[in-house]
């Protein structure tokens, strides 16, 4: 069975060169749509590709998207974009086989959201599906962030055919930017979303749109919007991955608008789902100092670290430890535990800290709020 790789690219000069140079050896056929490039990513394009095209922008991501797969013509195809890419040999091993199976319909792969390096949160990981039968019965739809869920499952149930999941990591970039160049990346995007938003067709597709619309609000800063989208929203219509990423991000609005009761509901929200992922600790933590339980709220931040402990790297959320000890040591400062301060400052700093040090300057801090919780001063 053969592989193309199907790709829908514009002004991807910085990224492109690196996704297609690690797809070259391992793929049949590169088909690369562009969609309006000012910035030289053509030239790039046509040096890997062995279909190119060039499309007037449609205002729809699936019609792009579509366009690609209609000039496919391998067995199977794997959707990757110019600021993805997949450095593994091994991962590259796992997805050649896979499309060798029988009765196959479509593929999850991992794709990794690696964040900036400032941030808190150091990466995302999420299953999606990505490599797809090439048959003209699996097309995407909706303008943006587009969907085939509903294709898929169409086919899945007329053809009797499976889908799998392999753990084979994508590397995703386009989220590792400074606010400034996030803003001009998203921005675009929020026509397209309020459309999706209004016109949504079911309540289910109401409620996915809805999320990622607060998403694009809460990276443009307007917050005031996003807590009220959030606030719209039907939970119960979205999946678990989507449901905890925005009872997240709705949290987090929340503590800007000094909305303390709703963030700690979205906080309660997120452990409805799992109990597994760290950020939940961290933002639950903040929601609590925020609504002034100073010393509940710094034991929830602690937890934070014991739950990066025992997870690893299973969570989805992966977790910048030293930045989370240079938080703590924030927090620590303003509610007056000087010497809880100094101590995270100093691990914070020291990249070859013991952890063993750390966890016992956790438990330590922890028998103390409970034996004195007045200890954390409000």
């Amino acid at each position: 069975m053969t592989l193309s790789i199907c790709m829908i690219v514009k002004n991807e000069s910085e990224t492109l060169d690196r996704c297609l140079s690690h797809a070259r050896p391992y793929v049949d056929e590169i088909v690369i749509v562009d969609t309006g490039s000012t910035d030289g990513t053509q030239a790039i394009a046509r040096k890997y590709a062995d279909v190119f095209d060039e499309i007037e922008w449609p205002d729809s991501f699936a019609a792009a998207r579509n366009h690609s797969f209609g000039l496919a013509t391998s067995d199977y195809i794997l959707v990757l974009d110019g600021d993805e890419y997949i450095p593994d040999p091994d991962h590259w091993a796992v997805i050649r086989n896979v499309v060798q199976e029988d009765n196959l319909a479509s593929v999850q792969l991992i794709v990794r959201n690696v964040l900036g390096s400032d941030k808190l949160m150091a990466a995302d990981r999420m299953w999606q599906e990505r490599i797809f039968r090439n048959d003209p019965a699996l097309r995407y739809t909706g303008r943006v962030h587009n969907q085939i869920e509903g294709a898929l499952n169409e086919y899945l149930v007329r053809t009797g055919r499976v889908r799998m999941q392999r753990r084979a990591e994508i590397i995703h970039t386009g989220y590792a930017l400074d606010a400034d160049r996030m803003k001009e990346k998203y921005r675009p995007r929020l026509k397209l979303l309020n459309t999706e938003y209004s016109e949504a067709t079911s309540s289910r597709y109401r409620a996915y749109y809805g999320y990622q619309l607060g998403v694009v609000l809460f990276i443009l800063e307007r917050f005031e919007e996003a807590h009220r989208v959030f606030g719209e929203l039907d939970y119960a219509m979205l999946s678990e991955h989507n449901g905890f990423y925005t009872h997240l991000l709705a949290a987090h609005v929340a503590m800007k608008m000094g909305d303390s009761e709703r963030a700690l509901m979205h906080c309660n929200g997120m452990f409805n789902l799992t109990r597994t992922e760290p950020i939940a600790y961290y933002s639950t933590g903040l929601a609590l100092i925020h609504a002034g339980k100073v010393a509940d709220g710094l034991l929830m931040l602690l937890g934070a670290h014991d739950v990066v402990d025992e997870v690893g790297e299973h969570a989805r959320f992966m977790i910048n430890t030293n930045m989370l000890l240079d938080r703590l040591a924030v927090l620590c400062e303003r509610a007056g535990i000087d010497n809880y301060a100094r101590a995270f400052r100093r691990l914070a700093d020291d990249a070859t800290a013991d952890p063993a040090a750390v966890r016992a300057l956790i438990m330590a801090m922890k028998i103390e709020l409970v034996k004195t919780p007045g200890a954390a001063a409000a």
